[in-house]
């Protein structure tokens, strides 16, 4: 199925022949549809940007990284701001 996928065609872009993917012109054509009002388009073609973003989200590194000792700070000064009083006296 990958095979199929960037198997290259040749596409008008913009007037001129360009050889993209089978993958990329699906895209284009599906997008196309999309922004020419095609609601089923419109749908699948938002579908596909979330399930996407969603992999790159959850593949992508947090950008402040906790080591161990982060992690252990913050959980003493978790567990010392819930021995606090509700009214804030301390005591």
């Amino acid at each position: 199925m990958m095979e199929a996928a960037h198997h290259p065609v040749t596409a008008m872009i913009g007037g001129k022949k360009r050889t993209i993917s089978t993958l990329s012109a699906t895209t284009m054509q599906l997008a196309k549809k999309a922004a020419n009002g095609d609601h089923r388009a419109t749908v699948k073609f938002l579908d596909w940007i979330d399930k996407i973003e969603s992999r790159a989200a959850a593949t992508r590194p947090t950008q402040f990284p906790l080591s161990e000792p982060d992690l252990e700070v913050l959980r003493a000064a978790y567990e010392r701001m819930k021995l606090c009083e509700p009214d804030g006296s301390g005591s």
